[in-house]
């Protein structure tokens, strides 16, 4: 059976010999979304992590301006 994909190596629409079962095979993994390492999982959650801890210090920022500001008499803007 003939089956017409991409090859990613050469750029060009290629036409193989393929059986029922490898085409199937084929279009099962071409659909599912691609695993991630331990290591990208690890890198992905010290990101997210970092962003969460920014995040916080703006916040923690943003009141110690509020108080200092209601400390010498003035209101937060």
């Amino acid at each position: 059976m003939k089956k017409v994909t991409f090859d990613c190596d050469t750029g060009e629409t290629v036409e193989l010999d393929m059986t029922k079962e490898e085409i199937a095979e084929l279009d099962q993994n071409a659909n599912t979304p691609p695993t991630l390492t331990q290591e990208e999982l690890l890198l992905l959650a010290l990101t997210d992590t970092q962003l969460r801890l920014a995040e916080q210090q703006a916040l923690t920022d943003q009141l110690a301006l509020a108080i200092s500001q209601i400390q010498i008499g003035g209101a937060p803007e």
